[in-house]
């Protein structure tokens, strides 16, 4: 392992790590964003503090797809994905492609799928390709409620949200999210706000969790429901023909970017999806079918994901009675920008690779 930014970790007594994360002026997260500290103090141990996505500072990256907007210093990339824009709201002739500059020095550990790693470079590369979300690896920490609530849970994109209240309000314009009578008990919509704290968040997981079923156009939620082996299928708004259907990853394709990069990382070349206009009304009996007959489990080792971590591996475990979302170290993680804390100190320390166990499982299985 490259001990570059251990010594950097040591130094400082905590990881620098950029995340979107909620700032003053923020009374929420989105889930997905806010879970990039938790995974890295989950695997590592250590205190998490935000450091700014420009700065001259060194620092790590890790869940979210934020690769692309890092100016200075130097960015030690761990599961990341990038868009192919610097400006990627922007809309026409006003995107400006994302190239590495020589400001951002990249230490590319892994990526979330191989199109984040070309867009990064080869030359910043730190060893063979790994690929892979960091939220992959939640599921050995974090078990799913054994109750199941809800037939099928539908993620909702914050771009289909008309605010970003905790309660889902959807476009009224989009109608495929409008569940009739006979489905409001079994059809769940979902969004991945919280409030900023770690019960906040665990409570949205608990949530989607809850589901037999996922659809989303989310990449989380697509993340989520494939590390927990929920069936579930992308929820594309397009499509050749409405309802099941296959989709290829082509990277110049009309697929979210994200999508293609993470099953391009988990080594399918297409995914099944149910396809529905967002103006027109979807039907959820047809849905849960047509998830029931084409989704199949996705084999991933994500061992090789954690063991290319920039900082050696110590897991933390549950407190008797708890969760990992107990834990002060977890618990008290700045979400949002705020005061210093004092550091946690690091539960353990991590021992050498044994070769016919992961050294992760190893840990865990203390």
């Amino acid at each position: 392992m490259d001990q570059t930014f251990t010594r950097i970790a040591d130094d400082a007594g905590h990881v620098p790590l950029s995340w979107v994360a909620a700032d003053s002026s923020n009374t929420y997260v989105n889930l997905g964003d806010a879970l990039s500290p938790v995974m890295v103090a989950l695997l590592s141990g250590r205190d998490v503090r935000h450091v700014g996505h420009k700065s001259s500072k060194p620092r790590m990256a890790a869940v979210g797809t934020i690769a692309h907007s890092f100016e200075g210093g130097e960015v030690h990339v761990w599961g990341t994905g990038s868009s192919r824009w610097r400006n990627p709201i922007a809309v026409g002739q006003k995107r400006i492609p994302f190239h590495p500059t020589p400001s951002t020095r990249f230490r590319v550990h892994a990526t979330r799928g191989p199109i984040g790693r070309q867009l990064l470079g080869e030359e910043n590369a730190v060893g063979a390709p790994v690929y892979g979300d960091p939220v992959w690896l939640l599921p050995r920490f974090y078990p799913a409620p054994t109750e199941k609530k809800w037939d099928l849970g539908v993620i909702v994109h914050l771009a289909d949200l008309t605010n970003r209240e905790k309660t889902v309000s959807v476009r009224p314009e989009h109608l495929r999210y409008v569940v009739p009578p006979e489905f409001e008990g079994s059809v769940r919509l979902i969004n991945t706000i919280t409030d900023v704290s770690a019960a906040a968040m665990r409570g949205k997981l608990d949530e989607i969790l809850s589901c037999r079923r996922l659809v989303s156009t989310s990449l989380h939620g697509m993340v989520f429901a494939e590390s927990y082996g929920i069936p579930c299928l992308y929820f594309s708004p397009r499509g050749r023909n409405d309802g099941l259907t296959t989709i290829e990853l082509d990277p110049d394709g009309t697929l979210d970017l994200r999508i293609t990069d993470l099953y391009r990382g988990l080594g399918r070349t297409a995914i099944p999806a149910y396809s529905q206009p967002r103006r027109s009304h979807t039907d959820w009996a047809a849905l849960m079918g047509a998830i029931d007959r084409a989704w199949e489990p996705t084999p991933f080792d994500a061992d090789p994901l954690a063991e290319r971590s920039p900082l050696p591996l110590a897991p933390v475990t549950a407190p008797a009675g708890g969760t990992v979302f107990d834990l002060p170290l977890i618990r008290d993680l700045p979400y949002g920008h705020g005061p210093k804390r004092a550091p946690v100190a690091a539960e353990g320390a991590p021992e050498a690779p044994r070769r016919k166990r992961s050294l992760l499982r190893t840990l865990l299985s203390r």
